[in-house]
C-alpha cells in the first residue's frame, strides 16, 4: 500500500515502486531515415496481463504532418504536484524535433485510445523565443519546461521554453545559457 497523496505522481521513487502497475504504455513510431513519407504517431500498447489485448498495440494516434521526428514525450502534471488535487497527468506533451513542433495529446479522456487536442506550430515557438528542435519535457507544479537543441536557426545552445497549463507558449524560461556551447536537459 502506497501513502499516495491527492495529486499525480510520487513523493519518492521508493514511493512510485509501490504503486500499482501500469496497464498502459505510449510509446513513438517515427519514419525518420526509412524514406517513407507518412507521418509519425503515437501507440497505445496493452501491458496488463490481465487483459485479452495483453502485449497489443491498441491504437495509433498519426500526426498531422510529415516529418516530425517525434522525441521524449512528458506529460503535463508529474510529482512535481504529487500533493495538487487540482493536478492531473492528462495531456502528453510529444515534442518533434525535427518540426520543432509539440503535440499535445490526451490521453486522459479515452487513456486506450488518446487523440490530439493541440499542436504548437514550431513556427511560432521560433518566432516567439528564438528556439526550436524541442527535446524533453520538464513538468514543473505549475508550468511546463521544454529543452530546446537550438536557436531559430537550428544553432546551439538553445535553451528553454516555458508553456502554461493551458499549453499557451509563456516564453523562455531561462535568463541566460551564459558559456554553455550545447543545451541537453
Amino acid at each position: 500500500m502506497t501513502n499516495h497523496c491527492c495529486g499525480p505522481g510520487y513523493a519518492s521513487p521508493a514511493e512510485a515502486m509501490r504503486a500499482p502497475r501500469e496497464k498502459l504504455l505510449y510509446t513513438i513510431a517515427i519514419y525518420t531515415g526509412t524514406g517513407i513519407q507518412k507521418p509519425d504517431y503515437l501507440c497505445t500498447i496493452d501491458v496488463d496481463p490481465q487483459s485479452p489485448t495483453y502485449s497489443q498495440v491498441i491504437s495509433r494516434l498519426q500526426m498531422p504532418g510529415i516529418g516530425d521526428e517525434l522525441h521524449h514525450s512528458g506529460w503535463n502534471a508529474c510529482s512535481s504536484c504529487h500533493g495538487d488535487a487540482s493536478m492531473e497527468r492528462k495531456y502528453l506533451i510529444v515534442p518533434g524535433v525535427r518540426s520543432s513542433n509539440l503535440h499535445i495529446v490526451d490521453c486522459g479522456t479515452d487513456p486506450r485510445n488518446p487523440t490530439l487536442f493541440k499542436v504548437i506550430d514550431g513556427a511560432e515557438i521560433k518566432a516567439r523565443t528564438n528556439l526550436s528542435a524541442p527535446h524533453t519535457v520538464h513538468c514543473l507544479g505549475s508550468d511546463i519546461i521544454v529543452s530546446m537543441l537550438g536557436d531559430a536557426q537550428g544553432n546551439a545552445p538553445g535553451g528553454y521554453l516555458q508553456l502554461s497549463k493551458e499549453f499557451e507558449i509563456v516564453g523562455r524560461w531561462e535568463n541566460s545559457m551564459g558559456g554553455i556551447k550545447f543545451g541537453y536537459d
